[in-house]
């Protein structure tokens, strides 16, 4: 498995956690407000972590490109 296959699966992973949160809020499972601010903070944090890794992956191919 290259770095790439598993920044992938990592990316694979953060977006399945992202939209089961997103299947509990719509579901109606959040117990409260305040856990509803957390898992949209959560989730907020997931996207930040798939692009971080996205950047990532573009810098990796840009110096394979060199």
């Amino acid at each position: 498995m290259t770095v790439v296959d598993l920044m992938r699966k990592i990316q694979s992973a953060l977006m399945e956690r992202k939209s089961t949160i997103a299947d509990s809020m719509i579901l109606g499972q959040m117990q409260d407000h305040e856990s509803y601010k957390k898992n949209v903070g959560i989730a907020e944090g997931l996207d930040m972590a798939h692009s971080i890794i996205d950047d990532v992956m573009k810098k990796l191919y840009n110096e394979e490109d060199d």
